[in-house]
């Protein structure tokens, strides 16, 4: 009798299954991230990624089963449960939004490990582990699919991202006016609400469903993150969503083969790769810390140069010319020092902006100089 069942590792190594995994965990919850980011609802997934855990351990209590997908779905609903706990709290008015999160997510969180320690202490449902995730267990764990075996999961996230994209792109036009302008989605009779914990929830199924691959507290950098970068790269929600999905391949690409050179843990390094990018897109993107810097160089080094061509272009053909503008005492009525003079004349010869006219042994205007002299006149009225 012909075998029909084929396993995923015949084809493709143990750690290549990790590497996919991670990159469509990252991808997934970067997607869903984007959203997060753009509503301003950040630390929301930090509570959800915490406080799920209650429902985890709520769902294991009804079916003793540590493999029931019920774990996910109670995991799920009670993430909905305790993002309208927290806009409950911060509705009264007593409380601002920062602090309802402060206080929602440790109370349930505080309380799955405490019914685990009073009740389930026999049962392997380690608190670690869903913190921290197993990576490196992701092959061990397999589940048969299609007559083909695969670890479970790679089949789940893969199930999860597929929901995100499905209900990004059913609802991409509601999703994107309900982000950025509330007020106008409740006036063309979107949903909002509905969409915000449609949101939540799925947010919920995908932390949930990352605790094999990173665990409860690393995968909040998968959410933020590439997000955070891909928003500081684009303010166009379709872009936003591909480069987050972009930024999230690489850091997993970059995190896992780090991690396996230097012999440490995929997710955890997985995260800090997700940071070190977050932070030099902080650095170099467009309007960011060192192309500001540069930018502001440049303008420094460009109004030396105008600086000089006012100075030569007011005095030129003047009386007092050959005091202003000679090779000798340019520097002095520039009130620069010599060194200073001598490098932005050079730039400025350089550039074909002035020239030394030998005969009076004074610097003048080329007919770019001349140019660039009229444009300064006219932009500050000289």
């Amino acid at each position: 009798m012909i075998n029909l069942m084929f396993k995923l590792s015949n084809f493709i190594g143990l750690g290549e299954q990790i590497l996919i995994t991670m990159i469509i965990t990252a991808i997934a919850c970067a997607l869903l991230g984007c959203f997060l980011v753009l509503r301003k609802l950040s630390m929301v997934t930090d509570a959800l990624s915490h406080s799920i855990l209650l429902g985890i351990v709520i769902a294991y209590f009804v079916t003793k089963d540590l493999g029931s997908p019920f774990l996910i779905i109670g995991a799920g609903i009670f993430g909905v449960f305790t993002v309208y706990s927290i806009e409950l709290v911060a509705n009264t008015g007593l409380v601002k939004n920062d602090d309802a999160v402060g206080i929602i997510f440790p109370l349930y969180f505080s309380l799955g490990v405490i019914l685990i320690s009073m009740f389930a202490s026999n049962v392997h449902l380690d608190t670690d582990i869903v913190l921290m995730g197993q990576t490196i267990m992701i092959p061990l764990y397999t589940t048969e699919f299609l007559g083909i075996v695969l670890p479970k999961s790679l089949l789940n996230m893969s199930i999860i991202l597929l929901i995100n994209v499905i209900f990004i792109l059913l609802f991409y036009k509601e999703l994107k006016v309900s982000t950025f302008d509330p007020q106008q989605a409740t006036l063309s009779g979107f949903k909002s609400t509905f969409l915000f914990y449609c949101l939540m929830a799925l947010s919920s199924f995908t932390a949930v469903s990352a605790f094999d691959t990173v665990g409860a507290i690393l995968v909040i950098s998968l959410f933020i993150a590439p997000s955070a970068s891909a928003y500081l790269i684009t303010k166009d929600l379709k872009y936003m969503l591909i480069v987050a999905s972009l930024y999230a391949t690489v850091n997993s690409i970059i995190g896992y083969y780090v991690a396996v050179a230097l012999n440490v843990s995929i997710s955890g390094m997985v995260a800090v790769i997700s940071g070190l990018t977050c932070f030099l897109t902080v650095l170099f993107y467009e309007n960011g810390v060192v192309t500001s810097l540069l930018r502001l160089r440049r303008n420094r080094r460009q109004l030396k140069l105008d600086l000089v061509i006012v100075h030569i272009g007011n005095h030129l053909g003047q009386e007092s010319e050959q005091l202003e503008l000679g090779f000798d005492s340019i520097a002095n009525h520039l009130s620069w020092k010599q060194e200073r003079s001598s490098k932005t004349l050079k730039r400025l010869i350089k550039e074909n902006y002035i020239v030394a006219e030998q005969v009076k042994k004074i610097f003048i205007l080329t007919e770019k100089g001349q140019e660039r002299y009229d444009l300064l006149k006219t932009q500050y009225g000289l």
